[in-house]
């Protein structure tokens, strides 16, 4: 097996799919959240913190795996590689949002606001 054969794997288009399928889940763990959040409801969020952590971890790994075989996920399906796009920047939005309701949770926290007022 040549060095071109090793990064370029038929199994790049697999694992494109299996990053939409984590990402698409981290995304409803993050909507779940953000609404807890806005809500005043934080204990809510806290049965979902197990699975987003094991989420996050093969978020992480599923990402590493692709980085590692740039030539094969180039190779893949336009149609995934724009599925991929779109999850990937609904993640990060939900991602800001929750960064956003946080640090006006912990604002709120030091100055006794009411969190509800947050943006």
């Amino acid at each position: 097996m040549t060095a071109l054969e090793t990064i370029h794997s038929p199994e790049a288009a697999d694992r494109v799919a299996a990053l939409i399928d984590i990402t698409e889940s981290l995304n409803l763990i993050f909507e779940e959240e953000n609404e807890a959040i806005e809500e005043d409801r934080p204990e809510d969020a806290a049965p979902l913190q197990e699975e987003k952590a094991r989420l996050a971890s093969a978020y992480a790994q599923s990402i590493r795996m692709i980085a590692a075989d740039r030539i094969g996920v180039a190779a893949v399906d336009e149609a995934a590689l724009v599925r991929l796009r779109a999850v990937t920047a609904v993640f990060e939005a939900r991602a800001a949002r929750q960064r956003a309701l946080l640090d006006g949770v912990e604002e709120t926290a030091e100055t006794g606001e009411d969190c509800g007022q947050i943006a």
